[in-house]
């Protein structure tokens, strides 16, 4: 018997054995569904379910439990079930068991290696499955899809261990009075149960995220197999959704197969708004959009605008509109590019709401509602996720202070480094060094450090350094490094005798030695000798 042939017989014998049962216990029955399902690691509540009413969503997977189950229960219950199935919608039962000896998983629980002990566990695991879909609710005659996640394709034994545990889970699954099915990869569990004989599933769930909405055509899965309304695909993994103003993180299914519930066919799934690019007419800026980011098909407009501050400023209005109700869209749901095609040359990218009141705006980082970045020819691309006036306005924004500035002496010169600064409108160009506040040296913007040689022989000395930006901004200086005299040694003579300055040429290598100059210089000598090396020192 090939996969899935007793699904009519199930269905018919669970009829009639419910005919005449309470209302709530009619309502939730095994049948077959086909459109659009999602599942979910716990089941939403019920209030979710409300609001998802507005998708085009129709059965959702509810997870009952096993060994490897990620999460709890969470809402689910039998109330639950009673409260889902009466609000239209259809349920797709999962347990998560052992998983494969050869899943890439390594803290997952395995199936065993030997086959008898393989069998022995499928066998418990339909039992622990046919008892909790008891006690959520679940009629006899439900499917159940076992969830045995995707494992190594090209492991003979892996695939034998595979093959025992399913066909004990597909034989005491249905001695419970269940539908056995199956979940999991096209490429290796779904190939592997497909072969079963009369113990393949009667039921199949294949993932494959290949964004195919249908159960047909799977590359790995021939169509003559689950032919008969017996099969789900899910062809989207985990990410969000949100419908009536609930987020929810699902897997996409399309279904076509057996489910509890008694709902009619969802809704086709709305047609997605195309992408598109328009462009603001001067041949100046071009606003790009994915598929994403409009809830329906809107209208995009890019105008030039001369609401700027300066001749030299240039900027452009973006707007969104619903043709259908002539309403602006003011969120969208994924970012707009506007590029503008104009070299910046220092002037700052910058945002206005009404076009009137501008401020600078950042750059391109997550959680920001707009933000820049300068590309390599010099021009901007503004990403955004609300409409308003977008342009290049003279820059007014000093650069940011350099921080790390430090100083050391190295061979009687003061070396200063320091960390770059920032500015919001480009590069830094330059870097002033100043000498108590007065611009002493300057250095290219990409560069970090200066050598400065300048200092009062009696008196404190501070240096400071400063960026300046592309259109001449200056920022505030760093915090200062202050350079003061050291100290003459106290015994040195108050004057020196000339031996003591030729022996000191001499020791740096400048002349000969003095024959004056005794054989063991005194003590004053070598302290006099270190403070001249080092007559300043960084303070602090």
């Amino acid at each position: 018997m090939r996969g899935g042939s007793l699904i009519g017989a199930v269905l018919a014998a669970f009829l009639v054995a419910t005919a005449g049962g309470s209302a709530a216990t009619q309502q939730a029955r095994a049948t077959v569904f086909t459109g659009y399902g999602f599942d979910a690691c716990t089941a939403p509540s019920t209030n979710a379910l409300q609001a998802w009413s507005a998708s085009p969503y129709r059965a959702v997977g509810i997870y009952l439990g096993g060994a490897n189950r990620a999460c709890k229960d969470g809402n689910l219950s039998a109330s639950w079930v009673s409260t889902a199935v009466s609000m239209g919608w259809n349920l797709l039962p999962l347990y998560v068991g052992m998983q494969a000896p050869c899943v890439g998983q390594t803290s997952l629980q395995h199936i065993s290696t030997v086959q008898a002990t393989a069998a022995s566990q499928g066998r418990a695991a339909a039992d622990d499955a046919a008892g909790l879909a008891a006690n959520f609710g679940l009629p006899t005659g439900s499917p159940i899809y076992f969830d045995m996640e995707g494992y190594s394709a090209n492991n003979s034994a892996c695939t034998k261990s595979v093959q025992s545990f399913v066909t004990a889970w597909v034989t005491e699954l249905r001695a419970n009075s269940f539908m056995p099915g199956v979940y999991g990869s096209a490429a290796s569990t779904i190939r592997d149960v497909s072969t079963l004989g009369t113990s393949t599933p009667d039921a199949i769930w294949i993932a494959n995220w290949n964004g195919v909405e249908g159960v047909f055509g799977d590359p790995y899965v021939s169509d003559g197999l689950w032919p008969n309304h017996q099969r789900v695909h899910q062809y989207k993994g985990g990410h969000k959704e949100t419908w009536g103003g609930v987020a929810i993180n699902i897997d996409s299914n399309y279904v076509d197969g057996a489910v509890v519930g008694n709902a009619g066919p969802p809704p086709p799934p709305p047609p997605e708004p195309p992408a598109g690019s328009v462009g603001s007419g001067d041949g100046k800026a071009t606003a790009t959009w994915t598929s994403g980011s409009f809830p329906s098909t809107s209208v995009v407009t890019l105008t030039p605008t001369v609401q700027t501050p300066s001749a030299s400023s240039y900027a452009v209005q973006l707007t969104v509109t619903d043709p259908a109700t002539s309403t602006p869209i003011t969120r969208f749901g994924a970012p707009v590019s506007v590029h503008l095609a104009v070299p910046a040359n220092g002037l700052a990218p910058s945002f206005s709401t009404d076009g009137t009141t501008w401020k600078p705006l950042p750059k391109l980082t997550p959680g920001v509602d707009a933000g820049y970045t300068l590309l390599g020819d010099g021009t901007v691309e503004i990403d955004t996720l609300v409409p308003g006036y977008f342009g290049l306005l003279a820059d007014t924004v000093p650069p940011s202070r350099p921080d790390g500035v430090a100083g050391r002496f190295v061979n009687g010169a003061l070396r200063l480094t320091w960390n770059g600064a920032t500015d919001n409108a480009g590069p830094v160009v330059r870097y002033d060094v100043l000498l108590d506040g007065v611009p002493s040296a300057h250095v290219d913007g990409g560069v970090r450090r200066v050598i400065v040689r300048a200092f009062h022989p009696g008196a404190q000395t501070v240096y400071r350094v400063r960026a300046v930006d592309v259109a001449g901004n200056l920022g505030v200086p760093s915090r200062a490094v202050v350079i003061v005299p050291t100290t003459r040694p106290a015994d040195v003579p108050r004057v020196l005798p000339r031996w003591a300055w030729g022996l000191y040429d001499f020791q740096h290598h400048k002349g000969p030695r003095p024959a004056t100059a005794p054989r063991k210089p005194p003590a004053w000598y070598w302290h006099w000798a270190a403070w001249r090396s080092a007559p300043y020192r960084v303070k602090g």
